[in-house]
């Protein structure tokens, strides 16, 4: 389990988040969801030790019950583009985090090869981002971020930038892979069909900076989940945005 306590971000004397904790765990999705500016993606970004540095952030987070630094090889961030580098191969994209994380070139090329049919990107390997698709593109980032075979998953609005019908299919396919290697996932997303479709957990951050609005837990498997039943998830989440 990854827990957060009491996390304090600030931009100069402009509180950006204030005293939210929560808990990640492996093999649960959690969305995280709030109004435009509330902090989700500076949330992410401090977990993920990227915060710029001229931010400061408290707050204690522990994995297993012990504090730990950041960033830590046990989570891994995917920012909301697909940042593929477009002089790259999807092959070199896919294994570039590796790469970064000192796996020398070739055996992380080794390492990614079989990967890309599961991920359906086989016949890929060679092709340049601008000679796919976004779905495709999306799937090449999914790629670099699994293969570092990290407990936990930052995931910035994955899905934002993809047409409506190929958003659907990529949120199935995500979950797919997720069940084929389970890890701990932290979304932010602003889509509430996509939270009440994917999580297992929503947490609801507040307008204004302080605990969280809401935490909610989801007790209906994805696979059992009715049009009812997410409507009435929506209409929940909507209803609690609204307040904010």
């Amino acid at each position: 389990m990854l827990q957060v306590e009491g996390l304090t971000i600030r931009a100069g004397s402009r509180a950006l988040v204030t005293d939210l904790s929560c808990a990640l765990r492996r093999g649960r999705i959690t969305c995280l969801i709030g109004p435009s500016g509330c902090g989700k993606t500076s949330v992410l970004k401090w977990l993920a030790g990227i915060l710029p540095v001229d931010i400061e952030a408290g707050g204690a987070i522990e994995l297993d019950n012990a504090p730990v630094a950041r960033p830590h090889p046990a989570i891994s961030y995917q920012p909301q583009s697909d940042a593929l580098f477009p002089w790259l191969t999807i092959a070199a994209n896919a294994a570039l985090g590796l790469e970064i994380a000192g796996v020398p070139r070739r055996a992380a090329r080794r390492q990614v090869a079989p990967l890309f049919a599961p991920f359906g990107l086989a016949g890929c390997e060679d092709l340049y981002p601008d000679q796919v698709s976004g779905g495709m593109r999306q799937r090449a980032a999914f790629l670099r971020t699994m293969v570092q075979d990290s407990r936990f998953v930052l995931l910035d609005e994955p899905f934002s930038a993809l047409d409506a019908v190929t958003r659907l299919r990529m949120q199935d396919w995500l979950c797919a892979r997720l069940a084929e290697t389970p890890r701990g996932v932290l979304m932010v997303t602003h889509d509430l069909h996509e939270a009440a479709h994917m999580a297992d957990r929503i947490l609801v951050m507040p307008a204004r900076p302080g605990p969280l609005a809401a935490d909610i837990p989801i007790n209906i498997p994805r696979d059992q989940r009715s049009e009812a039943a997410m409507a009435e998830i929506h209409t929940t989440l909507k209803t609690l945005l609204l307040k904010e």
